[in-house]
């Protein structure tokens, strides 16, 4: 389920940004709004990553041997 919703706020920063870019000549309040949602979502890709890290170093450290 997290890999899902990784590869979807992966697309949505990439289709934001391009979007906002494009929006910017068009209409600003849209484009605006774009980035907003370009920005939450990247966010919660950071924070997705940054736990996912913490878990992968937490489990290292729960199967460490070199104390044998």
């Amino acid at each position: 389920m997290k890999e899902h919703l990784k590869y979807l706020l992966l697309i949505v920063v990439i289709v934001g940004q391009i979007i906002g870019a494009v929006l910017l000549f068009v209409n600003m309040k849209l484009a605006i709004t774009f980035y907003i949602i370009y920005l939450i979502a990247l966010i919660l890709l950071i924070s997705l990553f940054i736990n996912e890290r913490l878990k992968e170093k937490k489990e290292d450290e729960d199967h460490d041997y070199r104390d044998y």
